[in-house]
């Protein structure tokens, strides 16, 4: 959704809410559009709350409320998605292309997220309660893997998310450098991607080969996957930074 219309249909969201006093819920939001919902929740006199089905959800929906809803008010629901191990094991990439296959629009699911189920693996998909029937009815593949999906009976548990803890050094704390090292791509490589507009920080597009990085910020790059910096450790023996870094992704 383009910025301007992301935010007249916030403001009007959080108008409703603030005349008939009931919450009223968005789509799936990426993280970056949080402010924005603040903003209208604001300029409203409501909250805003945000829930993606489970703690620490990266894709959440926003509720303009007087008060906090419950887990079982927001209209989210969680799709388990099943396969045989022993044939197949199909990544977040594909799972995620699966989805998007069946022609739904981003905004009515949010996370995939791994679990387990009666000792199998499995994935755990959150989607807009309107949108489950025709998930669960239509998604019977990711990559070659054969698929079940249905609605969880239950609250699942989840997998910390598959990836690789790297410890890598640089010679600046810089997103070219960061990225360069963590993709195994040379500086010039990683400088044409930034510039290119294929690179995102922190969920929002990032043309600044030279922007600094903090703990905690996500690097995304298309065709390379996911980056998050965990922890600057100072200067190695030779004068370079050290930083830990975890790669998304198997």
């Amino acid at each position: 959704m383009m910025a301007d219309a992301l935010e007249k249909r916030l403001n009007e969201l959080a108008l409703r809410a603030a005349h008939t006093g009931t919450a009223c819920y968005t789509r799936f939001l990426e993280p970056s559009q949080a402010d924005a919902v603040r903003a209208a929740a604001a300029r409203a006199g409501v909250k805003a709350c945000f829930w993606g089905g489970y703690d620490g959800a990266e894709r959440c929906v926003a509720a303009f409320c007087d008060m906090e809803p419950e887990p079982w008010e927001w209209p989210i629901v969680a799709l388990r998605l099943s396969w045989n191990a022993k044939f197949a094991s199909p990544g977040h990439r594909d799972l995620l292309g699966a989805v998007m296959g069946l022609g739904i629009e981003r905004e009515t699911t949010g996370d995939i997220a791994m679990g387990e189920y009666r000792g199998g693996p499995c994935a755990y998909l959150f989607a807009l309660e309107d949108m489950a029937d025709y998930i669960a009815a239509n998604l019977d593949s990711a990559g070659r893997a054969a698929l079940k999906a249905c609605v969880a009976e239950e609250t699942p548990a989840l997998t910390p998310p598959e990836g690789t803890t790297l410890r890598l050094t640089v010679q600046q704390e810089r997103l070219d450098a960061v990225l360069a090292a963590a993709c195994r791509l040379s500086r010039s490589e990683a400088q044409r991607l930034i510039g290119a507009g294929l690179v995102k920080l922190n969920h929002v597009p990032n043309t600044h080969a030279d922007a600094h990085l903090a703990e905690g910020d996500l690097i995304s790059a298309r065709g390379y996957g996911r980056v998050r910096v965990v922890a600057f450790q100072g200067e190695s023996r030779r004068g370079r930074q050290v930083v830990q870094v975890f790669k998304y992704g198997k």
